[in-house]
């Protein structure tokens, strides 16, 4: 079975029951250095970040990626929520010094420039050390966050994500002055 093939019926189970983004307060499309800071990420951080996104949830012909859904972005506004516990923010940081450490010393280079083997190696590599597996699974679950999220909340832009998986929203959905955080 593809991965894609699994993420897609994966996804399709969970949306069976109610799909609510866990860290959706907000969204401000703000990617200042402000915002950077407050991630605790530089952008060469993030370049490393949605590499590795999109290397994990690439696009397809008749399917969205992590750069269609939004998955840096929303990933850089939930690390930048102050509500955010700061364990999690260093775990997703430490992740990404581990890829760009790793990515010097086993190609000399930035991962991003990297071959698609290279950074498939790369990612196994950083998968078998202490904590790989897990920061793995936790930056993926972070784009199927934003690929199952309302766009109103700043993944899924227009309803990418739904669209591929044939999902219909329920209603009514909120308006971006009624987001639940909000009210």
């Amino acid at each position: 079975m593809r991965r894609r093939q699994f993420l897609g019926w994966s996804v399709s189970a969970a949306l069976a029951g109610s799909v609510s983004p866990v860290h959706a307060k907000s969204w401000v499309p703000d990617f200042s250095a402000i915002r950077l800071k407050a991630t605790g990420m530089d952008a060469a951080q993030w370049q490393v970040m949605a590499a590795v996104q999109a290397h994990l949830f690439p696009s397809e012909a008749n399917a969205p990626g992590a750069a269609d859904v939004n998955a840096a972005p929303y990933l850089q506004w939930v690390l930048s929520d102050p509500s955010l516990e700061k364990a999690t923010r260093d775990f997703i940081r430490r992740g990404v010094v581990s890829v760009m450490s790793l990515s010097s010393k086993e190609y000399g280079g930035g991962f991003p420039s990297l071959a698609i083997e290279q950074k498939e190696q790369l990612l196994r590599k950083l998968e078998a050390q202490p904590h790989g597996q897990d920061w793995l699974r936790e930056v993926l679950t972070y784009v199927l966050e934003a690929t199952l999220t309302d766009p109103v909340y700043g993944g899924n832009p227009g309803g990418i994500g739904w669209k591929w998986l044939a999902h219909r929203p329920g209603y009514k959905r909120p308006p971006a002055d009624k987001r639940y955080f909000l009210l």
